[in-house]
């Protein structure tokens, strides 16, 4: 199984790597339209794109 990456959808969506995690990361700052962030929004469904979780440093 291929996991989708940000590039991945930045490429399809014909944006940044930047603009799509602002995107999906629900950055309010962002200037995007609405079509733009539903363009990105739905390629990740389709790729089933899923964020990875940060590392978590143990004590």
């Amino acid at each position: 199984m291929v996991i989708a990456t940000l590039k991945d959808i930045a490429e399809l969506a014909n944006v940044s790597t930047a603009t799509v995690s602002r995107v999906l990361n629900e950055d309010e700052t962002l200037s995007v339209g609405d079509e733009t962030r539903q363009k990105i929004w739905q390629i990740a469904e389709s790729l089933d794109y899923k964020k990875s979780r940060p590392e978590t440093s143990q004590p």
